[in-house]
């Protein structure tokens, strides 16, 4: 895996553990998975794909007292980001309001 790539998930994960759930944190994430190395992106999107199924279930809990608005944003980038590494038993929308239900009782 070259430099940039290590560096762009480095940042990419920074940035989620740090909650920023923004249109920059998902350009990261585009960034690489543009990476030209298909032998070696199915190993980067397994990982990410733990990654985020572990942290989405933090931040699901984390919002449980946040208002409405927030947590809708919040569903979106999850399921934007699920979308973009492949995660299909995830990003659905059922799948997360589901979890944003059980956790946070909207």
């Amino acid at each position: 895996m070259s430099t940039a790539v290590s560096q762009q998930i480095s940042l990419f994960r920074f940035q989620v553990e740090s909650r920023r759930l923004d249109e920059g944190t998902l350009r990261i994430l585009e960034s690489v998975l543009a990476w030209d190395d298909y032998k070696s992106l199915d190993g980067v999107v397994c990982i990410l794909k733990q990654f985020m199924r572990h942290e989405s279930l933090r931040i699901i809990e984390e919002i449980a007292g946040k208002a409405a608005e927030h947590k809708l944003l919040i569903v979106d980038f999850l399921i934007r980001v699920f979308a973009l590494i492949g995660d299909t038993e995830v990003y659905s929308f059922d799948s997360i309001a589901f979890k944003l239900v059980h956790f946070t009782l909207i």
